[in-house]
């Protein structure tokens, strides 16, 4: 089974995480990489997760571990880990949220400096772009001319269409679907 996992492309899914206000805790039932994969898997460094015959989840995890293998949200190794991960990864696939991730934006230039396939998810957020109804077009525009015809640039109603977008761009089965999607309705997760 390694050499098959080695063969498949290694997909990076940026965003932000959510955060529980009342706890502070990270809310990893909201989170659309849970949709994926099973967050008990990628809560520390694994090995990449086939999603189907061609891609493989492969970063990032919730939590790296420190010099003394401790789960570790470090600033500074969060950057050293994604340093050296993102010039390695097949595709980037972000999803951009009204509340949005300094750190997910750098994930995008970045991914783009290094000329790797993105692919940017977001929701509609007010803005003054004639281009991206997203406060967050000045990045993405910056991101295409970066890596000109690599950087692919959606707009989705939330979660569940997130996900739909995912099956149909990429063939990824979620693994569980937000209960607004067996209504039909629109999220706002």
């Amino acid at each position: 089974m390694g050499n098959e996992i080695q063969k498949l492309k290694k997909m990076y899914f940026a965003g932000s995480m959510i955060i529980d206000p009342k706890t502070e805790q990270m809310d990893l039932t909201r989170d659309y990489r849970t949709f994926l994969v099973d967050s008990k898997k990628i809560l520390m460094p694994f090995d990449p997760i086939p999603l189907n015959d061609e891609y493989a989840y492969a970063w990032p995890s919730f939590y790296y571990a420190d010099d003394q293998d401790k789960p570790s949200l470090s600033s500074k190794l969060i950057i050293d880990k994604e340093w050296d991960i993102l010039p390695n990864v097949d595709v980037l696939v972000a999803f951009l949220q009204e509340k949005m991730s300094a750190g997910t934006l750098s994930e995008v230039m970045l991914a783009s400096m290094f000329k790797r396939p993105t692919h940017v998810y977001y929701t509609p957020s007010p803005t003054e772009s004639d281009v991206y109804n997203t406060n967050q077009w000045y990045p993405l525009l910056m991101a295409q001319k970066l890596n000109p015809d690599n950087v692919k640039v959606s707009e989705v109603t939330g979660l569940t269409d997130l996900l739909r977008h995912l099956k149909s761009d990429f063939g990824i089965n979620p693994i569980r679907w937000p209960e607004q999607a067996k209504e039909g309705g629109r999220d706002n997760v």
